[in-house]
C-alpha cells in the first residue's frame, strides 16, 4: 500500500472532521483583496495590456495573497446555498511582495480550514484538536498549540481608545519575535498614533504567561 503523500494526510484530518474542499480563482478583483486592508506591498498585480473592449479595464487584478479573503468572497456569494455552520479546508498556493528571507517566501502553499456561521465554543474546541490531530499524521511527536482570543486584545484596545486603528496595532504586533518589543513600541507610536504608554500596556499584555488565574489576576490592572 502506497503511504499517504503529506497533503493527502492533511486533507484526510480535514475531511475526518467535517471540513469539506474548496477551490477560487488565484486572481481577485483590487479592491476585494484591500478589504483585509492595506495591500499595495503585498500584492501582485496583473499586467494587461491588452484587455478586451467588454472587460472593465478600471477594474485591477491581482494574485491572492492568502485565502482567507476569496473565503470571505466564496460565503459572500453562495450565503443563500450554503448551510451552517460552514466548514470548509482550502490548500492552494498564495503569492506575496515579501523581501525574501528565512521564512519569508513569495510564493508558498497555504492549508486552511474555518467554520463560519456558529458561536458555539464547540467550533473553537474543535479547531484545536484538528490541529493536534494534523500534527501528529505529519510525525510531529512533541509541540506546543497557542491558541489566542482577540476578544482581549480589542477590550484594552478600547479602554486605551485605540480600538479604531487595530490593524496597525495588530501588524505591529504582529513583529515582535522578529525586531523585538522596543522596535514594536516605535512602530505602534509611529504607524498606529499610540503614545508611549499605550504601547508599553499593549506589550504588556503580549508579555502574560501562567495558568489562568495567573493571567486574570495580571489582566485585571490593564483591563
Amino acid at each position: 500500500i502506497q503511504e499517504l503523500s503529506l497533503l493527502d494526510k492533511i486533507r484526510e484530518t480535514f475531511e475526518l472532521y467535517g471540513f469539506a474542499p474548496i477551490e477560487t480563482p488565484a486572481v481577485e478583483k483590487d479592491e476585494t483583496l484591500a478589504s483585509k486592508g492595506e495591500i499595495d506591498k503585498q500584492v501582485y498585480g496583473l499586467y494587461r495590456p491588452n484587455v478586451p473592449e467588454d472587460v472593465d479595464k478600471e477594474t485591477g487584478l491581482s494574485l491572492h495573497f492568502d485565502l482567507t479573503v476569496p473565503l470571505a468572497r466564496f460565503v459572500a456569494q453562495h450565503a443563500a446555498e450554503l448551510g451552517t455552520p460552514f466548514k470548509r479546508y482550502h490548500i492552494a498556493t498564495v503569492w506575496r511582495g515579501e523581501n525574501t528571507q528565512r521564512g519569508r517566501y513569495r510564493e508558498f502553499m497555504q492549508c486552511d480550514f474555518d467554520t463560519i456561521g456558529t458561536t458555539s465554543v464547540v467550533a473553537d474546541i474543535e479547531t484545536a484538536l484538528v490541529i493536534h490531530d494534523l500534527l501528529v499524521a505529519i510525525g510531529f511527536a512533541d509541540f506546543t498549540i497557542r491558541i489566542n482570543n482577540r476578544m482581549v486584545l480589542t477590550g484594552l484596545l478600547e479602554r486605551l481608545g485605540l480600538a479604531d486603528r487595530a490593524t496597525a496595532v495588530l501588524r505591529a504586533l504582529d513583529k515582535l519575535g522578529k525586531i523585538g518589543a522596543d522596535k514594536v513600541a516605535e512602530e505602534m507610536t509611529s504607524a498606529a498614533g499610540a503614545t508611549p504608554e499605550q504601547a508599553r500596556d499593549i506589550l504588556r499584555l503580549s508579555e502574560l504567561a501562567g495558568s489562568n488565574d495567573d493571567i486574570l489576576r495580571q489582566l485585571d490592572p490593564l483591563l
